[in-house]
């Protein structure tokens, strides 16, 4: 069977025709996970510069209301403001933001100090600015000065950028190769009851991966947020490899 139709098959949450694939090794259903996840890294990384690539944030420091930003605090009275960085999954609040971010991260910057999470599960501690690693000679920091750190750092931030998208993507390919051993690793009691290999119920999670990846990607595409979907992700794949075991158990 040729990878497109596994695809397919996968992509439509086929457990019963999954089922009754030959076996094949460790290797090929590895390599299946590793390009879908890195084409689903590639799509993300492309589509994050983009939007990134579209935002004047030298206009907007140039327009937005002075600010003054010191060890102390920060003095904005300027009306609350969100400042997107798709390249780098983060989303910056000024003041009382009551809208929802579209990235994975969001720094909350108070007047008395700042706070970072994920979007939404943010730290209820605030941190104070003097802890921040930018203090030394510069004091404080003003639109002006904000703009100037911008354009004189402009392609270190790029080169930034870069290296946190391919680390972001390695990641993510060891996460899934290490939860993926581990889902098989924990149905081997159950696989056994239906004479399923560890080979086989490694090949059920690397491709019960597809639906639930596919509709994280179109998720971040659109910035629709989901809460716990991390956790239903994985619960997807957790309960397609039991109803393909539990399929060819009934079947023998």
């Amino acid at each position: 069977m040729g990878i497109i139709e596994q695809f397919q098959q996968s992509l439509f949450f086929q457990w019963k025709a999954i089922g009754k694939w030959k076996p094949q090794s460790i290797w090929k259903s590895f390599f299946y996970l590793l390009c879908l996840v890195l084409i689903s890294s590639l799509i993300l990384s492309f589509s994050s510069f983009s939007k990134t690539s579209k935002l004047d944030y030298e206009a907007l420091l140039t327009e937005m209301e002075p600010f003054v930003l010191s060890e102390q605090g920060l003095d904005y009275d300027g009306e609350p403001l969100i400042v997107p960085v798709p390249v780098f999954d983060v989303t910056i609040m000024i003041g009382d933001v009551t809208q929802r971010a579209k990235t994975d991260y969001v720094v909350e910057l108070k007047k008395d100090g700042f706070k970072f999470g994920k979007n939404g599960l943010m730290s209820p501690t605030t941190m104070p600015y003097s802890s921040l690693p930018i203090w030394g000679t510069q004091e404080k920091y003003t639109n002006t000065d904000a703009l100037k750190l911008l354009q004189d750092n402009e392609s270190q931030v790029k080169q930034l950028a870069f290296f946190y998208q391919y680390v972001k993507a390695f990641l993510q390919v060891i996460i899934s190769v290490v939860l993926i051993f581990v889902i098989a690793l924990a149905s081997i009691p159950f696989g056994r009851s239906a004479s399923v290999s560890y080979q086989r119920l490694w090949m059920f999670g690397a491709y019960g991966m597809t639906l639930p990846l596919v509709l994280k990607t179109i998720l971040k595409l659109t910035g629709f947020f989901i809460p716990y979907f991390g956790m239903i992700y994985w619960f997807a794949v957790i309960i397609f490899v039991f109803l393909t075991v539990n399929k060819i158990k009934r079947s023998t």
